[in-house]
C-alpha cells in the first residue's frame, strides 16, 4: 500500500503535504513519507514499511453548524462589486469542525467554513467566545479557521473598512451568523469526541483547474519549470476520519481551485464547487433523505494553494470567441472583457462539475480504505504573528538588487484590473 503519486511531484503538492503535517497533525511517519516521496521512481520499501504500521488512537470529534447569513439586500463578498447584492439562496454556507487529541493531551480544532475567508475579527469573536465555554482549552494558537474562499456568501464581516466598502458597511447579522456558527460547530466537535483512528490518501485529479495566469508563470526560471508537468497543482489529499469501532466519521479533503464557479453576475448566496461536493458527499454517506447539517458524516473540502488556479477550464476568451491577449489577458486592450468560462453551459452547471469532479475523486480515496496511509505520532501545531510592514527582503527579489524592506500596504493597478474570473477576483 502506498500513496498514489506521479513521477514528477509538484513543489505545490510538498507545500500542500507539509502544511498538514505541520499545521495540521504533524505526524512523523507520514513527514518521513513525504520526505521520501521527493524521490522519482516509487518503489521505497520505507514508504511500505510505515503503510503498514497500525495507526494511532486519537479522541476525534467532528461537527457541522450553518453560517449562512443575511441571503437579501445584503453585498457579497469576493468579486469586490457593489451592485452584486444577494437576491436569494443557492447553497447554504457551512461551518466543518475537527477536533484532534493525542495520548499526551495536545489538541487541534481545524474549521473549513463557507467564506471567502477566515477575518482577524472573524477568529478573535470565535476565540473569545471558545475561551468562556472552555477556558485555556481553544487558544488562538490551536484553532485553525479556514475558508474555501467562496465569492458567493454575504460579506461585511471585516473590521477593516476596506474589506467593507463594497457592502456599504460592517453587517453585524452577517458577522454573528459566522462567529456564532464556527463556535457552535466546534461545541458539537468538542462533545462528539472519542477514540478514532486517522488515514490519508492522495492522488491527482485533473480537468478542474487551470492556472489563470499562465503568462507570470513563466517568468518563473525554466529549471523551476522543468520540474513539474503541469503550470497549476493537481494534487487533492483526502484525510480519512474513522471511530475505533469502525464507524465512519468524515473526510476532509484539500484541493486547489477557486470558488469562483459562480460569476460575479450571480446574485444567490452559494458555498460553489466545494460546497457542492461536500453535499454530495454528506449525502452519500448520510442517505439522500438526511437534513443537511443533521448527518453524522460530516465532509469538509478545504482550500489549498489555490492562488491563481481557477475553476473556469474553458480558458479565457474575448466576447467574439476568440482567446484574450496572452501577456495583458485583455480584449482590445479592456481587462474586464476578458472572460475564463467555466466548463458547463451556465455558472450553475460549472459548479456542479467543478464539484462533482472533487467529490468523486475524494470518494474514490476514502472507500479505497486499503491504499490509504495510517497516521502515527503525537500532534503538533505551529502558530505565529507577522508584522508584514516590516519584512526584510532579500535583494534577489528586489528590481534596484538592493535589500529593502516592506512597508504599509497597498492596492496596485493588478487588483483593481481583476483576473479572467471577473472584475475584482
Amino acid at each position: 500500500r502506498r500513496l498514489p503519486r506521479p513521477t514528477q511531484p509538484t513543489m505545490a503538492t510538498r507545500a500542500s503535504s507539509s502544511l498538514l503535517v505541520l499545521l495540521c497533525l504533524g505526524v512523523l511517519s507520514y513527514a518521513v513519507k513525504i520526505d521520501v516521496a521527493q524521490h522519482e521512481g516509487g518503489h521505497d520499501a520505507l514508504l511500505d514499511a510505515i503503510s503498514s504500521l497500525a495507526p494511532t488512537t486519537y479522541r476525534i470529534g467532528r461537527g457541522i453548524y450553518d453560517v449562512t447569513g443575511p441571503t437579501a439586500e445584503e453585498g457579497m463578498m469576493g468579486y469586490a462589486m457593489p451592485q452584486q447584492r444577494a437576491e436569494g439562496l443557492h447553497l447554504r454556507l457551512w461551518a466543518r469542525a475537527y477536533i484532534f487529541v493525542d495520548s499526551a493531551g495536545t489538541r487541534l480544532a481545524f474549521v473549513s467554513s463557507d467564506l471567502c475567508m477566515t477575518m482577524q475579527s472573524v477568529k478573535l469573536g470565535v476565540i473569545e467566545r471558545l475561551q468562556v465555554l472552555y477556558p485555556g482549552l481553544y487558544t488562538m494558537e490551536n484553532v485553525m479557521l479556514t475558508g474555501t474562499h467562496t465569492h458567493s456568501g454575504p460579506g461585511g464581516f471585516s473590521w477593516y473598512a476596506l474589506y467593507d466598502i463594497t457592502t456599504l458597511g460592517f453587517s453585524e447579522k452577517n458577522y454573528e451568523a459566522i462567529v456564532s456558527g464556527i463556535v457552535q460547530a466546534i461545541v458539537r466537535a468538542h462533545n462528539d469526541l472519542g477514540d478514532g483512528v486517522l488515514s490519508l490518501s492522495r492522488d491527482w485529479l485533473d480537468d478542474s483547474n487551470i492556472n489563470r495566469s499562465p503568462y507570470a508563470y513563466l517568468f518563473n526560471p525554466p529549471q523551476e519549470r522543468a520540474k513539474y508537468a503541469w503550470d497549476t497543482d493537481k494534487n487533492i489529499t483526502v484525510l480519512r476520519l474513522d471511530r475505533a469501532t469502525g464507524e465512519e466519521l468524515g473526510a476532509i479533503t484539500w484541493f486547489a481551485v477557486h470558488c469562483t464557479s459562480m460569476n460575479n453576475t450571480n446574485k444567490l448566496i452559494s458555498s460553489d464547487n466545494k460546497g457542492y461536493a461536500a453535499y454530495l458527499f454528506e449525502k452519500a454517506k448520510n442517505g439522500n433523505r438526511t437534513i443537511m447539517g443533521q448527518g453524522n458524516f460530516v465532509a469538509a473540502f478545504a482550500q489549498s494553494n489555490e492562488g491563481d488556479v481557477s475553476p473556469n477550464t474553458k480558458g479565457p476568451h474575448c466576447p467574439n470567441g476568440q482567446a484574450c491577449d496572452f501577456a495583458t489577458s485583455t480584449c482590445n486592450g479592456k481587462t474586464e472583457e476578458c472572460i475564463s468560462p467555466g466548463p458547463g453551459d451556465n455558472m450553475y452547471e460549472s459548479t456542479q462539475i467543478i464539484g462533482t469532479n472533487q467529490f468523486k475523486k475524494a470518494m474514490s480515496l476514502f472507500d479505497n480504505k486499503a491504499g490509504a496511509v495510517p497516521l502515527q505520532g503525537p500532534i503538533h501545531f505551529i502558530h505565529t504573528w507577522v508584522n508584514m510592514t516590516n519584512i526584510t527582503v532579500d535583494a534577489k527579489f528586489v528590481p534596484t538588487n538592493k535589500t529593502g524592506q516592506t512597508c504599509q500596504a497597498a492596492y496596485g493597478y493588478s487588483f483593481a484590473a481583476g483576473t479572467t474570473d471577473g472584475p475584482g477576483a
